[in-house]
């Protein structure tokens, strides 16, 4: 009789266990570590007309982006914005091939985990060249040791996916923030000339056979290959909204010779009476940025005997 009982009681214990298991199996941890898709969308970028991110959240204003021309513009209720392309970038440019880093649960356990909640999370909306609507649900980011994870799930499907990339951060961005601070943009290998002009020095480098010059004499290549590659990316950091140019001096001027574009790149830093640095860039027509005279301007205006070989670098006085 006893040992009767015992064979049911371990038999009971090894069905508990056998479905303890099962749970963590399905559920648990080691469903991190499986994944039932290796993609969770692939979509053709480049077909991508306009696409929308809204939530359910009462102070969301949804954002709509739509291509125009080259570049894309924001519609936020009714005001209408150019945005700079590589933030729009950091939302569409993973979709074309959006791989699975980790099978992180089932949507009914993990959404409040992981922001996807119906109150919490953004739906990315792509609208299609030929008509389709693709959704994504986007929760919030976390940080692996490669670099940020956004968790993300298909509207009507129940797993939660790690991918790659910054779109949760992207998703929740403001208004304000798809704004572009851009002061110069573009690929140096297709500028020919720079043309500085600020107090103390008024001074160009050109390209000639393939070799950086300054005024026509030999200078620090490897200085200024250094520096277009960081003005080419160059932004402030602060928009100077509702100032205003007229009447104000030009302080510093850089033109930059781009092959690829019908006119210069014009850069100008007006000053106002307070003695604060306004910027205006050619290719940021729309937005007035303050400059800051101690990081910034050292940073875009370098004085003539920068470049020479073996000179000490320096930052121009105003």
């Amino acid at each position: 009789m006893f040992n009767k009982v015992r064979t049911k009681a371990l038999l009971i214990v090894v069905a508990a266990l056998a479905l303890l298991w099962f749970i963590g199996d399905r559920f648990g941890m080691r469903s991190k570590e499986r994944t039932f898709h290796d993609v969770v969308m692939t979509v053709d970028t480049a077909a991508i007309e306009a696409f929308t991110i809204s939530a359910q959240r009462k102070d969301f204003v949804p954002l709509r982006f739509f291509r125009q021309g080259n570049g894309w513009r924001l519609v936020a209720a009714a005001d209408t914005i150019r945005v700079e392309n590589t933030a729009v970038e950091d939302v569409i440019g993973s979709l074309g091939d959006l791989r699975v880093k980790r099978l992180v649960g089932m949507m009914g356990l993990v959404k409040d985990r992981y922001d996807l909640t119906d109150t919490l999370y953004e739906r990315l909306t792509l609208e299609l060249a030929d008509g389709e609507q693709r959704e994504l649900l986007v929760g919030k980011s976390t940080f692996s040791p490669k670099g940020p994870w956004s968790h993300v799930s298909i509207p009507g499907e129940k797993e939660v996916f790690a991918i790659d990339g910054k779109l949760s951060m992207a998703t929740e961005m403001k208004v304000t923030e798809w704004r572009p601070h851009t002061v110069v943009n573009g690929d140096p290998k297709n500028w020919t000339r720079l043309h500085f002009t600020f107090p103390g020095n008024d001074y160009f480098l050109e390209r000639v056979n393939g070799e950086w010059r300054l005024d026509g004499e030999a200078c620090d290549t490897a200085r200024v290959a250094k520096y277009l590659g960081s003005l080419a990316v160059s932004d402030a950091h602060f928009f100077a909204d509702g100032a205003q140019l007229d009447g104000l001096p030009v302080v510093a001027r850089l033109e930059i010779s781009d092959t690829s574009r019908p006119e210069p790149v014009l850069v100008q830093v007006h000053q106002s009476p307070e003695g604060r640095f306004i910027l205006h860039s050619s290719v940021n027509p729309e937005n007035l940025l303050w400059f800051d005279a101690e990081r910034e301007l050292p940073r875009l205006f370098r004085p003539r005997g920068n470049w020479l070989v073996g000179a000490t670098p320096s930052g121009p006085r105003m």
